[in-house]
């Protein structure tokens, strides 16, 4: 199998797999249950909750584990605006690019009588710094942008606007999806106030998640219980995957290699501008190496991925969040023509992607481009 749709997901580190069975074995606790069995494993789940925060360069108690990105997301934006329900200052920016958790979750603000800026991205989907800027308010309270779009592989510095942004007004929050950069680049969580990753991105557990809150950042809570997660978030703790979540990032980062994964992106990216019935969405410069998007116009996506799929490669043409609609909103805020709209597909590597398997990727496209009809 040749699996190029690691932005959807990633196949299970076996060594965490592993590691987890060794825990099922050992522990069944409540991590808060008052006895000394439950005592240790709440130790072992804050001792991988101090090491995490090592490896991030944050405080400990600025990390809050979650079930997804998705949660992570909606805690930290619903969180940040449910403070404001009754107050006139209720101004948010985001973007057209946002993951459906994001832009959802505006949707849902802009019910509850908030104001939300969408950001039109540039053709190659990264969002402008100086348009965050322009379009800041005297009741703008929170920017939430993500660092690399999941489907084009854009790539925004937004941390460079942190300073800025808190000379404009201080109060003003801003908010990083950070679930597509997780482990893949050094991230500056000194330059956002809430931050949100997701463990299945690299190797790790799909429902484990974790939202950063810098320590002078307060949040209404979305789930109100017990004292877990500093009182953010209720609910018997989830202790396997979230003392896993580190041992998931530690062994990413001891395989992470830059120029290995720099080269395979240039190498794809060159093979793909041989043929001219392939136009590439997304640019060589300011963007992940593990993501890149394309189109064949006047080619029907799902007739190719269908040929794909019976050689045993898989690939997508948008987000899994929203592969139940015709057409991305992602791809649809790009300007470009409705052909490359219509036609785009999602490619994306891991780290354990070699050279042969782009290889082979490339010749078996172009057999079935060549044996279709438009």
């Amino acid at each position: 199998m040749i699996y190029l749709d690691n932005a959807a997901t990633t196949p299970l580190n076996e060594e965490i797999k592993v590691t987890l069975f060794k825990l099922y074995d050992n522990y069944f606790m409540n991590a808060d249950s008052p006895y000394l069995p439950a005592l240790h494993i709440n130790q072992l789940q804050e001792e991988a909750r101090l090491q995490l925060a090592s490896l991030l360069k944050v405080k400990s108690n600025e990390l809050i584990y979650t079930a997804s990105g998705s949660e992570s997301n909606n805690m930290a934006i619903k969180g940040i605006a449910f403070k404001y329900l009754n107050k006139p200052k209720k101004h948010l920016i985001t973007s057209l690019i946002e993951h459906s958790s994001v832009y959802e979750c505006m949707k849902q603000l802009e019910t509850l009588g908030f104001e939300v800026t969408y950001l039109k991205p540039d053709c190659y989907g990264r969002i402008n710094n100086e348009t965050i800027i322009e379009n800041i308010k005297d009741n703008t309270i929170l920017i939430s942008i993500m660092k690399i779009n999941s489907e084009i592989g854009a790539l925004n510095n937004v941390e460079d606007l942190y300073d800025e942004i808190k000379s404009i007004n201080k109060n003003i929050v801003l908010h990083i999806d950070y679930v597509q950069a997780l482990g893949k680049y050094d991230l500056a969580l000194n330059k956002c106030d809430l931050g949100s990753f997701s463990a299945h991105k690299i190797n790790g557990f799909k429902g484990s998640g974790l939202l950063y809150k810098k320590h002078n950042i307060t949040l209404v809570p979305l789930i109100s219980g017990g004292q877990q997660e500093f009182h953010l978030r209720a609910g018997t703790s989830n202790y396997f995957y979230n003392i896993l979540f580190t041992k998931t990032l530690r062994l990413y980062l001891l395989k992470r290699n830059d120029k290995f994964i720099q080269d395979k992106f240039n190498y794809l990216y060159d093979l793909l501008l041989q043929d001219q019935r392939i136009i590439i969405n997304s640019n060589r410069l300011n963007n992940s190496y593990f993501i890149i998007n394309f189109s064949i116009p006047f080619y029907k996506p799902e007739v190719i991925l269908n040929a794909l799929e019976n050689e045993d490669i898989y690939l997508s043409t948008k987000s899994a969040c929203s592969s139940n609609v015709k057409r991305s909103r992602v791809i649809d805020s790009l300007s470009i023509s409705d052909e490359r709209k219509d036609s785009a597909f999602r490619l994306s590597l891991s780290l354990d992607t070699t050279i042969d398997d782009l290889s082979i990727f490339y010749e078996k496209l172009m057999t079935i481009i060549n044996n279709i009809q438009t």
